[in-house]
């Protein structure tokens, strides 16, 4: 299949910032295949040693084809992989962004945890009720003399709404950020109260809880942003060359920049001891994949 210069460059520089000293000589894209909302691309890449990989798109991934024999197979796992790990209930921040509220993200994997078990209405209630006190340690966790504005009365320290409202105005201060200053406090308000009738719907089901789940990490997601963009405001990354917001990992797609100096991080690859023990587990044979990856082990 065809495919642009700047594709096959994104793909060379994907794998080789992730293979740690291959170098690709020669790549060739076979596949495109829409998955539901997804389009999977699948890349046949040969490199300097001589081995040959898989590389595949949204996200990308890579995988050595002797543990995958054909561009379906591949496709297949690869496609399945995604699925399960978009699906799983994870604290959807950074470990670096998710220290900043470590109590709340510990208090929401616990409801979590608990809405996972669920059967019944009492127990989906009762997520209500651990996400309710999920967000009473946020307003904790947050809470600050330096948050209340002078001749103020300290508000309740079980007062979300109050101390999201605070904290909103103080990371979103000034006419610029008016339109964020008003999402952070409705965003407060409008979660406060989802969980409160959670936490009372005698008819309360699955998707109830799940709903529940889904805005109160987006809340301390969202919280977690703000105050990454308060603390970085005007020190934005950019193309020292174009200017460009697109520039990462030591390279701009948008004008070719190359940082010479960048290193790439290291990739956590599994080790035989690991990869021994999760082939232990009961598993289906096949004599086409002979690989272990699970969505822990994704490249982030």
């Amino acid at each position: 299949m065809r495919a642009t210069q700047a594709e096959r460059d994104e793909v060379t520089a994907y794998f080789e910032s992730q293979s740690q000293g291959e170098t690709v000589v020669h790549l060739d894209r076979l596949v495109a295949e829409r998955v539901g909302a997804n389009l999977h691309e699948v890349w046949d890449v040969h490199t300097s040693s001589g081995d040959r990989w898989w590389v595949v798109t949204t996200p990308m991934n890579f995988y050595p084809q002797r543990d995958f024999k054909s561009a379906d197979v591949v496709l297949s796992f690869h496609a399945g992989l995604m699925a399960r790990a978009m699906t799983r209930h994870e604290i959807p921040v950074a470990s670096q962004s998710a220290a900043l509220l470590p109590e709340s993200w510990r208090r929401w994997e616990h409801a979590v945890d608990t809405m996972m078990h669920a059967a019944e209405a009492e127990d989906f209630q009762a997520v209500g009720m651990q996400l309710r006190e999920c967000l009473v340690g946020f307003a904790g966790e947050v809470a600050s003399d330096d948050l209340v504005p002078d001749g103020e009365q300290r508000p309740q320290a079980a007062n979300v709404t109050r101390w999201t409202e605070l904290l909103a105005g103080f990371l979103a201060s000034g006419p610029s950020s008016a339109k964020l200053r008003s999402y952070l406090k409705k965003l407060g308000d409008e979660t406060w109260a989802y969980v409160n009738w959670l936490t009372h719907a005698g008819s309360a089901r699955f998707i109830d809880a799940e709903i529940g789940a889904m805005a109160v990490s987006h809340l301390l997601g969202t919280f977690t942003a703000a105050r990454m963009r308060w603390e970085h405001s005007g020190n934005y990354s950019r193309c020292p060359m174009c200017d460009s917001y697109a520039a990462g990992a030591g390279r701009c797609p948008k004008c070719g920049w190359v940082d010479e100096d960048y290193e790439a991080p290291e990739m956590r690859r599994i080790s035989d001891e690991e990869r021994a023990a999760a082939l232990e587990q009961p598993c289906t044979p096949s004599s086409d994949i002979s690989t272990f990856i699970a969505p822990d082990d994704l490249r982030r």
